[in-house]
């Protein structure tokens, strides 16, 4: 099956949200194959290696526009991960979503998983990149998703990866206390 990988952008700055947000689509095919039962324990290793290769890609752009590296927080992993199951779950191209019907806002998503006192986030999500150099490639092709990722007013990170029917899904989730 092939998937057009598609991008949403999301940047949160404040605790009132002035917020906007855009899409792009950037077309390239999907060989990812789904998981059998018996490989849960290694797709999930594999699956926590992908999260942190796109937070040491997403941190060598920043260092390359001169911005410090962002540092991993598992409140934020959690946050992504959640998000990315919810979209997951909902399927594309509805799924592709900041908000889901019946989802907490970013904000409260944050703290809900454990992530308080934030004055500032932001959010990257995509669908259909196969691999983190794919989707942080992506990313940075896009205006608003590679603003946020060399927002070097932002000071945290948090990955989530799900893999569904085929097809990769990404959310990319950055703070600042």
């Amino acid at each position: 099956m092939t998937h057009t990988p598609t991008l949403v952008v999301l940047a949160l700055l404040g605790a009132l949200f002035a917020s906007g947000g855009t899409a792009a689509a950037v077309p390239a095919s999907d060989p990812a194959a789904e998981r059998s039962p018996s490989s849960a324990g290694t797709a999930a290793a594999g699956t926590a290696k992908a999260e942190r290769k796109v937070i040491a890609l997403t941190n060598q752009k920043r260092r390359n526009h001169g911005c410090k590296a962002l540092d991993f927080r598992t409140s934020l992993r959690k946050a992504a991960r959640r998000h990315t199951q919810r979209m997951a779950d909902v399927g594309y191209p509805d799924g592709l979503s900041h908000q889901l019907p019946g989802e907490p806002d970013l904000g409260r998503r944050l703290t809900n998983a454990g992530y308080k006192n934030w004055t500032m986030a932001a959010e990257n999500i995509a669908y259909g990149y196969p691999t983190p150099r794919a989707v942080v490639r992506g990313w940075m092709g896009s205006k608003d998703h590679r603003a946020n990722i060399l927002n070097c007013r932002l000071r945290h990170i948090g990955v989530g990866l799900v893999r569904a029917d085929g097809a990769a899904w990404w959310t990319q989730v950055f703070g600042r206390k």
